[in-house]
């Protein structure tokens, strides 16, 4: 399957920084799955960050390490050879907690707030939560249906969380948070159905190929 954003992925560019993070860790006896949990524990001081403190600026600095930490698990399961399907599923299982988490945090935060008079922020965060879960739930159902890398459209996990760093780091000098978060709905719903059309016309493309060697 044609990646549209393969060179672009936040993955690509943060990687170097992630296999020397992994390395180190790793010789401190960091394992996958606590590289995991520390990645989780991010998540729980990022929604404390905003709701508790309500400060913008932890928030997205514990993002970011959110972001991080979910590369590290994967980088040290390769580097010292401990991948296994059981550790896929808990750091799976892990990100949708620590994602729910975050847009919970940022959902208190915005709670009562009408955006241009007419926007209510509280249906902007469920759908952006939803539209979030969706766009993992299509990859992976996928990945069922048919072996492949379905990994298409702009906001994937990585992507969400780096937006949401970038604009909460923004929004602590600029007060503009509601505005951005807009923005990430926007983006998140159309990598939604962006990656649906996808992945629709690529099954179809394998079920042709299929019949045609039967």
């Amino acid at each position: 399957m044609h990646k549209l954003p393969s060179k672009y992925r936040l993955r690509r560019i943060f990687r170097p920084l992630i296999i020397i993070l992994a390395k180190l860790l790793s010789k401190c006896g960091i394992t996958p799955n606590v590289a995991t949990f520390i990645m989780f524990g991010m998540s729980v001081i990022s929604f404390v960050s905003i709701t508790v403190f309500s400060n913008l600026f932890l928030f997205s600095i514990f993002v970011f390490l959110t972001g991080i930490f979910d590369g590290i698990d994967g980088a040290i399961a390769r580097l010292t050879g401990k991948s296994s399907s059981r550790g896929g599923f808990l750091d799976s299982f892990m990100d949708r907690c620590s994602e729910f988490l975050i847009l919970l945090g940022v959902l208190i935060r915005v709670w009562g707030d009408i955006l241009w008079i007419f926007f209510d922020m509280r249906l902007i965060v469920f759908v952006s939560l939803l539209a979030s879960l969706m766009i993992s739930y299509l990859r992976a159902r996928a990945v069922v249906l048919h072996q492949g890398d379905y990994d298409v459209g702009l906001m994937a996990r990585s992507e969400r969380l780096f937006y949401l760093f970038v604009a909460s780091l923004i929004s602590f000098f600029i007060d503009i948070f509601n505005v951005l978060i807009f923005i990430f709905m926007i983006l998140v719903v159309l990598t939604v159905f962006y990656r649906y059309f996808r992945i629709k016309q690529e099954l179809l493309r394998n079920e042709v190929q299929q019949n045609k060697e039967e």
